[in-house]
């Protein structure tokens, strides 16, 4: 079997300086979060199980960095077509990001990668190319040969086939490849385990005296001269880290040079960067998806590799700052409604009419009508965040679309409002189902819209002409003013508080407020801190142990003492020392065990990770001992003087 890259020929009637369309996704670690994430989500297997993603970002230096080269053929057939298609630079956008890219890469000494990769998806099915009718695609031709076609159904998140794009914008060298496991029952010829193939998208390009097209591919050689996926190839999936957990169905893709466009002088080399990255992009997928995190339908992890050692994982969970969210949806698809907002912690339930377009397709025709979207309501606590006294608008995807800001004197709020398929998403009715399709075809690209905006800030809805009957720009426009009515009728005026003038008096004589008080608070006592075990094994005669200290955010911070403890058969348990202590960026430790997380001013969690190594010296073997990491004590935080004195 032989192995390769593989550029076309260039067409006489046609060149191509770049694929347009990852131009069209946004940058931003948001952008990837929610690209990515609702690529994945509509890829997931609906059989009642809940998927999971893991975003892994890999650092490699050294040996290990020259044998994934070595199994990319870097040096010796994608390094030379990317610097000639990097001599297109003058003419071509896509030529310049490759240019730098290229350079960045060979400059700095490591290499930066970005898997993603999902369990409990349909994974990359069907043939290798697109041939015969189309009906007969599956989702590797989908994704790895053809631009601008979605073929998805009705509960996905898009409809114009550019969310894939986002893979190859966050590749300096718009390279990614791929590996996915598909089920049996979709078996290709027998194989349905490790389907490996990479593309990249670069721009025509001159080599040796030989004209190429664009875009080239990374597998096998076929019988015709055709590059083919791999399958099944333990070796090469190992060298090209592209190792999947298990063996649910699922794809992982790996962008090659990963960068942020948007900040491409940051994760050249720097792991507590990458770990800075990792933090963000967690925060991103928890602020556009905790609708379907909080419905169990997805699960996100996060993981920084330095090498061979993993020194970063979280576990992605919206109740942690959107408490009142999560808490609202639950409560709405428990039935749990209340009739006013007396507390924290009470919801309400308001009817938000739309006007839904006739439908003119063939095969999907139907009548106007008018939808019925649920609009609930909750009171937030003291703890803000960045959804309060916003509305979050989501359909079946249960990503949050866009959000209706609207502030009211003396209340603070969360909201969102269930529209389409997203009331019932396990039994939606026909009419919940058309609304839904009616607000998917109004999303822009970046599927962060419905209501349409104003002056520059407008993005085309075109889409919705191809589908239904005009007039539907007032149906999208009247969503926000039916929310606002509603927002309305349950705030109105704000409560006249004695003796307490209107918020809007203070901010006008601001210039008179003196120094603030220095007032002593007192310690609070939330919930002890707790500690999860991400990964533990043993390595030369000892335990090596990832964990994760998650503690309540207060005012006088934690010193949180973790001790490693062997677990006796009675139940008992048996202190042993660290021999290596670490945390990651930012956390402050002595190095003999004791963590110490400052306050933030926001967030309801404080997380530290951390990796500890045993002593060699035990009471018994490490290989057959089970282990656990226990609170040992936890107090509040000293005093800065305090902690420079004791260092």
């Amino acid at each position: 079997m032989t192995i390769t890259w593989q550029w076309e020929a260039q067409s006489r009637n046609y060149a191509n300086y770049g694929n347009a369309n990852q131009w069209a996704v946004n940058a931003g670690l948001a952008s990837l979060a929610r690209e990515s994430a609702q690529n994945s989500n509509d890829a997931r297997l609906h059989n009642g199980e809940c998927a999971e993603m893991v975003y892994t970002f890999v650092r490699l230096t050294g040996e290990r960095r020259r044998r994934f080269e070595d199994a990319m053929h870097w040096e010796d057939q994608l390094r030379p077509h990317l610097a000639a298609m990097a001599g297109a630079a003058e003419g071509a956008v896509s030529a310049g990001q490759l240019q730098s890219g290229l350079k960045a890469v060979e400059e700095s000494e490591a290499l930066m990668l970005l898997r993603i990769a999902d369990y409990g998806a349909r994974g990359l099915t069907g043939p290798e190319f697109a041939e015969g009718d189309e009906a007969g695609y599956g989702n590797f031709v989908k994704l790895c040969r053809l631009d601008l076609y979605s073929g998805k159904d009705r509960a996905s998140g898009g409809s114009f086939g550019l969310g894939k794009a986002v893979y190859w914008r966050f590749s300096r060298l718009q390279t990614v490849l791929f590996n996915s496991t598909i089920a049996p029952a979709d078996a290709i010829d027998g194989n349905w385990r490790n389907r490996v193939i990479g593309v990249n998208q670069g721009v025509v390009h001159r080599m040796n005296g030989s004209q190429f097209q664009g875009r080239g591919f990374f597998g096998a050689l076929d019988a015709s001269g055709d590059v083919a996926s791999v399958w099944d190839h333990d070796e090469l999936i190992a060298d090209l880290h592209l190792d999947r957990i298990d063996e649910r169905p699922g794809t992982s893709a790996l962008l090659v040079g990963f960068y942020d466009p948007d900040e491409p002088e940051k994760a050249l080399s720097d792991i507590a960067e990458l770990k800075t990255l990792a933090r963000n992009l967690g925060g991103a997928i928890e602020e556009d998806f905790w609708p379907l995190l909080t419905r169990d339908r997805l699960r996100v992890r996060i993981e920084v590799i330095d090498g061979d050692r993993r020194v970063y994982q979280h576990t992605v969970d919206p109740e942690e700052q959107y408490t009142e969210l999560t808490r609202a949806l639950r409560k709405f698809d428990a039935g749990k409604i209340h009739d006013t907002l007396d507390e924290v912690g009470s919801i309400v339930v308001r009817d938000v009419p739309i006007k839904i377009s006739a439908r003119t397709d063939a095969d999907d025709r139907h009548p106007a009508f008018e939808h019925t979207a649920k609009l609930v309501v909750t009171l937030s606590d003291e703890q803000k965040d960045s959804l309060e006294n916003k509305v979050c608008l989501l359909r079946r995807p249960e990503m949050v679309v866009q959000t209706v800001d609207k502030d009211f004197e003396g209340r603070t709020y969360h909201a969102f409002l269930l529209a389409g398929a997203a009331i019932h998403p396990d039994n939606p009715s026909i009419d919940d189902a058309r609304a839904d399709d009616f607000l998917r075809f109004a999303e822009p690209p970046a599927h962060d819209q419905w209501i349409p905006r104003s002056g520059r800030a407008r993005t085309s809805q075109a889409n919705l002409t191809a589908h239904y009957k005009a007039p539907w720009l007032p149906n999208l426009r009247n969503i926000e003013t039916g929310i606002i009515d509603q927002l309305l009728k349950l705030f109105g005026a704000p409560p006249v508080v004695e003796g307490q003038p209107p918020k809007a008096i203070f901010k006008n004589l601001a210039f008179l407020h003196g120094d603030r008080g220095t007032g002593g608070r007192s310690a609070s006592s939330p919930r002890k801190p707790e500690i999860r075990i991400h990964h533990a094994m043993v390595v030369d005669e000892a335990w090596e142990v990832d964990f994760e200290i998650r503690a309540k955010n207060r005012p006088e911070g934690w010193s949180i003492v973790p001790k490693l403890t062997f677990i006796g058969l009675d139940g008992g348990h048996l202190d042993i020392a660290w021999a290596g202590f670490d945390v990651e960026e930012g956390v402050e430790t002595d190095g003999d065990g004791t963590v110490v997380l400052r306050p933030r001013p926001r967030g309801r969690i404080l997380t530290a990770t951390v990796h500890g190594v045993s002593v060699k010296e035990l009471p018994i073997p490490a290989s057959e001992s089970a282990i656990d990491v226990r609170l040992a004590t936890a107090d509040v935080a000293p005093t800065a003087a305090t902690a420079e004195v004791s260092s």
